[in-house]
């Protein structure tokens, strides 16, 4: 089966121009039964990040996996849907989400991720015991459904990053606390993730997705695609060529390179790259903590040089779920907010994914602040 990429446009969330894109970006890449066989059970694995609704663009649009499950049981494939999000239960998240009212319609289950086993191990693994849940192990055939969105820690998330929620939310903390502060540590654990989980199909939601302090903090911008691949790594590196980035400044594709995992030469079909380019996409403001310098002087340098989480007070009621999820307990409450220990602080931003208010904002160190304020830009917040 070739590796192919597919792009299409499609501008809208109405079911019909939904369903429409998804059949036209799957059959591209050899149409649904080149994947799902009569009786298969199909793992639906959905962004879930936390409870939000649709527009926030925050999770996976309940039109696609909807058009996904019709789809698959077209190819007489039974889906179920599954992920683990950040905080709170799967059947809350995907309430919020809307995508359990089109599970309940369509007689879809959907499945917790609370059964952790320990995963086989893959070649060039860095980290020798990851535990994946059991229902993604045992599903015959895993389609992963990722968001199109900006991340303060990794850049992007897309194929790649989105199966980290094939973990359980209690573990995700554990990863964050053995990567640290080492972004391409940490870009090593979600590309061995992505070498277990393995899923036969990645189809990108990118009719709307997010720019700037994403995952769930930035804004919806229509971007109008639908991308799909049976190799989750050369979508990420497609959509890397449409916002006009290298495609190794996004470290998951930097890690699977130098893994001899990806490729360079990628065949595009449908929409042309050129054509679907996506103009003045806005990024988060990230920040390197991982420089090649003696301990003594990146402590030094590290607060001028590093982008932080900070506390808006004006936004904050105290519900304490960025203290629940922070993965080195560097939160702890003051009066009517909370305040960061910033010497134990290791930047992954879990903070801002999860917190309900966007209460939580990106503070460059002063160094980047009189950067970006020389060249006269900054992140539009």
């Amino acid at each position: 089966m070739s590796p192919a990429v597919s792009i299409v446009k499609c501008r809208t969330y109405h079911d019909e121009e939904v369903i429409r894109g998804l059949r036209q970006s799957i059959h591209l890449i050899g149409g649904m039964e080149a994947f799902v066989k009569r009786g298969d059970r199909v793992l639906l694995k959905p962004n879930l990040l936390i409870g939000k609704t649709p527009e926030k663009a925050v999770t996976t649009h309940p039109s696609i996996v909807k058009g996904v499950i019709e789809i698959v049981r077209e190819a007489e494939g039974v889906p179920f849907i599954g992920d683990s999000p950040a905080i709170g239960s799967t059947a809350k998240v995907a309430e919020k989400a809307e995508i359990a009212e089109i599970a309940r319609s369509m007689d879809c289950p959907i499945v917790e991720f609370n059964r952790l086993v320990l995963a086989r191990e893959v070649k060039g693994n860095v980290f020798k015991n990851i535990e994946i849940d059991q229902a993604v192990l045992e599903a015959d055939v895993i389609i992963n459904l990722p968001k199109w969105k900006t991340h303060t820690q990794m850049l992007l998330t897309l194929g790649v990053k989105n199966l980290f929620g094939c973990v359980s939310g209690a573990k995700k903390a554990l990863w964050h606390m053995k990567a640290g502060e080492d972004r391409k540590l940490f870009a090593q654990v979600l590309v061995d993730i992505y070498q277990i989980v393995r899923p036969s199909l990645t189809i990108l939601d990118g009719i709307i997705g997010m720019e700037g302090n994403g995952p769930s903090s930035g804004h919806p911008i229509p971007l109008g695609l639908i991308l799909a691949s049976p190799d989750a790594l050369s979508l990420d590196q497609i959509v890397c060529d449409l916002v006009s980035i290298p495609r190794r400044s996004l470290m998951t594709n930097q890690v699977a390179l130098e893994h001899g995992l990806g490729r360079d030469a990628i065949e595009v079909v449908g929409e042309k790259v050129e054509n679907a380019k996506v103009p003045d996409f806005h990024f988060p403001n990230l920040s390197r903590t991982d420089w090649n310098l003696p301990g003594f002087i990146k402590k030094a340098i590290k607060n001028a040089l590093t982008s932080k989480p900070a506390i808006r007070e004006d936004l904050c009621k105290n519900c304490h779920q960025c203290a629940e999820i922070c993965p080195p307990k560097a939160l702890t409450p003051k009066g009517k907010s909370l305040v960061f220990d910033y010497r134990r602080c290791i930047r992954c931003f879990c903070c801002l994914e999860v917190c309900p208010e966007g209460a939580v904002s990106i503070k460059s160190g002063w160094a980047i602040r009189v950067k970006d304020k020389a060249k006269g830009i900054g992140i539009r917040q």
